[in-house]
């Protein structure tokens, strides 16, 4: 399915790049009035799309410190002023951490009444004090108008402030501004830089982000060999089979050197766009941590998504993972479900697992695993791509 974010970037680079004659913006409109019609491009293009991650709106984010003390409020009698002015006092003390966190149970009403008048005061605090934390959220209630009127220059100087300190979501969020001109002079180039630090400390969205600016030619790796071999594969396979490519020998280090940064962007880059096997490695990578930050959840997630294209491999693997509740809860509906498909499609382990799971499960349980085994395989019709 096409997501709000993919469309803006297809209409927004197809605008860009429609100044090079009429034929060129003909087929431009072309496209966009087909997005419209398939119900596509009108929300895309909604000034909200972009301060997203990875389609979630962005989080106001707590402090690892130390938390505010919480006073118990009765509903019953329950006086606002008195409220705030009991945490006023104990949050400051100081301590920007318990600030910070303060003013985020304020955009909850965690706590305390939601006020974002009140929080972007303890954010204020916070920032003040230095807190990284505190910029981001600072940056957040600017750039979606929460609290304070919407003002995209001024939420790009607190994300950039974050973002000098090191937090790589914010270099991920001003990123997105370079690239779309919010806030800040637009630049593809300036883009790629943001995208590239975040990318650098394993921040999934910017390596994503980076990923789809290599696709639309509108940045290139750093590395000159990975360039050339890059040009080399995409005029000899479709983008998503050329990015697998080059993603397996970034990895392994042959011919282009070791890089597994950029090894996992094009991995990524190749499973977003649909192919079978790619979704696989990444998830073997992310379940191995093996120079590679170990998450079972990430893990879990990818070989999913390989197991529905029909990857017997998998298809066993995140069975497994739900037989053991490793990265997902446990489930042994499905990791039934799941590896029996595979054992069907000929992963001989699978069916020794399977069967052992069948013991475990109670009657009803196991005629519900046989009917998702079924759907699965008559409804979304999932078939082996080894």
């Amino acid at each position: 399915m096409i997501c709000n974010r993919q469309v803006t970037s297809c209409v927004c680079h197809l605008l860009r790049r429609a100044n090079g004659g009429a034929l060129k913006r003909d087929f431009a409109i072309s496209v966009i009035l087909l997005l419209i019609l398939l119900g596509k491009g009108v929300s895309a293009l909604a000034a909200d799309d972009i301060y997203q991650i990875n389609g979630c709106p962005m989080e106001f984010r707590k402090s690892a410190g130390r938390i505010h003390p919480v006073v118990p409020v009765n509903e019953q009698s329950q006086d606002d002023d008195l409220v705030k002015n009991n945490y006023n006092l104990m949050a400051t003390d100081g301590d920007p951490e318990v600030m910070n966190n303060l003013g985020v149970d304020y955009t909850m009403g965690k706590s305390v009444p939601r006020d974002y008048g009140e929080a972007w005061k303890f954010f204020v605090m916070a920032a003040h004090h230095g807190l990284v934390a505190a910029r981001y959220n600072l940056g957040i209630m600017y750039a979606t108008g929460q609290g304070v009127p919407r003002n995209d220059e001024t939420a790009a100087r607190w994300f950039m402030s974050a973002a000098d300190q090191g937090d790589v979501e914010a270099a991920n969020v001003l990123g997105t501004m370079r690239e779309y001109g919010r806030g800040i002079e637009r630049g593809d180039a300036e883009a790629a830089g943001w995208y590239r630090l975040a990318a650098a400390k394993w921040l999934a969205a910017a390596q994503d982000n980076l990923g789809r600016l290599y696709m639309a030619g509108v940045a290139a790796p750093l590395d000159y060999s990975e360039k050339a071999r890059w040009d080399q594969l995409s005029t000899q396979h479709k983008g998503p089979e050329a990015a697998y490519i080059l993603g397996m020998e970034l990895w392994n280090g042959s011919p282009s050197p070791r890089n597994s940064v950029e090894a996992v962007i094009w991995l990524r880059l190749a499973s977003i766009q649909g192919h079978v096997t790619a979704p696989y490695r990444l998830a073997l990578l992310y379940d191995s941590g093996d120079g590679f930050p170990h998450d079972p959840a990430e893990a879990a997630r990818w070989f999913r998504i390989a197991a529905e294209r029909g990857n017997a491999d998998a298809q066993y693997c995140i069975g497994s993972m739900y037989a053991e509740g490793r990265g997902v809860a446990k489930d042994l509906v499905q990791a039934y479900a799941w590896l029996d498909i595979a054992a069907r499609q000929g992963v001989q382990k699978a069916a020794g697992k399977r069967d052992l799971i069948a013991k475990e499960m109670s009657r009803p349980r196991f005629y519900a695993a046989v009917r998702l085994m079924k759907e699965w395989l008559q409804i979304k019709g999932i078939v082996a791509h080894n």
